[in-house]
Formats: C-alpha cells, structure tokens, sequence
C-alpha cells in the first residue's frame, strides 16, 4: 500500500507564508479520491477556505523552531473522522476507519460490543457513550504490518502518537 499523507507542514498550503513560531493555524484533511491529504492554513486563509471540503478540520499551532510538533488532536477531531468515514466503499478508507476504531478503542472513547459475522465479513459493533450508540466497522483483515502502516499514517495526517 502507499500512503501519500503529509506531516504538518511549515507554511501555509494557500499563500505558502512561513509559520511563526507557535503561531494558531489550522489543519484539514481532504479526500482525493485515492489517498487523504493534509492541508495546513494560516488563519486569514482558513478563513477562505470551504470546510465542507474537508473529512475533518482542527485548530493547532506551529512548533517552536528545530521543535517537533506537538502529537496532540482534540479527540472529537478523530471521532468526527471516524464517524464520516461511515459507509465508504474505498479500500484506502475501510483500512483508515477501522485503524480508527481501533485507536478509539485504546483511548477508550469507544466500548468493544460485539463482533456481528455477515458471510466471509466481520464487522467490529463499537459503542459510543457518548452518543449512545453502536458503529459497525469492516474487519478488512489486514496483516500486522499492514495495520502498522495504516496507524502510522493515521499518525501522521492526525498528528497524534498512535
């Protein structure tokens, strides 16, 4: 598989102005069909910008200089991923999805129900308290280092420590 998802970047995707150090800006997620980009914006910029197009937008900040960026995204910013994966057919999406319930599952944001069998597919039944109810998500039966792959790019579009 190849994953062509990008880190936050160090100037703006739109007017390509340097980032000042700790400086607010915002990251979005956009499907491209076949893969999920990273777009990072100055805020007069983000402002231009139609968040309908995006699977997922946050708030963040520009490291300090030779700084590694923070690995923190608001957990409703991947629950609302999560969620808008839903019903995607694409292969490049399942595996995001599932990775994704996968990672909710350890910061325990969602419950393990159930594993519901439909033929050759499993399907994950996953709770969330919050919204008291069950997502059912594709088992693709990925191999282990497959799994790896995908959490790490869903680190790195996420910016989180997977």
């Amino acid at each position: 598989m190849d994953w062509e998802i990008s880190n936050l970047s160090r100037v703006c995707s739109a007017c390509a102005k340097a980032f000042a150090e700790e400086e607010d800006l915002f990251s979005g997620i956009r499907d491209e069909k076949t893969a999920f980009v990273r777009s990072d914006f100055c805020r007069t910029c983000w402002e231009k910008q139609d968040r309908a197009a995006f699977y997922s937008y946050w708030r963040t900040r520009a490291p300090k200089k030779d700084e590694p960026p923070k690995r923190f995204v608001d957990e409703d910013v991947i629950l609302n991923f999560f969620y808008r994966l839903e019903g995607e057919t694409d292969d490049l999406k399942i595996h995001f999805r599932y990775v994704l319930g996968l990672l909710l599952l350890r910061k325990k944001l969602l419950k393990f129900k159930d594993v519901r069998r439909d033929g050759e597919d499993d399907w994950l039944v996953l709770y969330d308290r919050r919204e008291d109810r069950s997502h059912e998500v594709l088992d693709p039966k990925l191999t282990g280092d497959q799994i790896a792959d995908v959490t790490e790019e869903c680190g790195k579009i996420l910016n989180v420590k997977t």
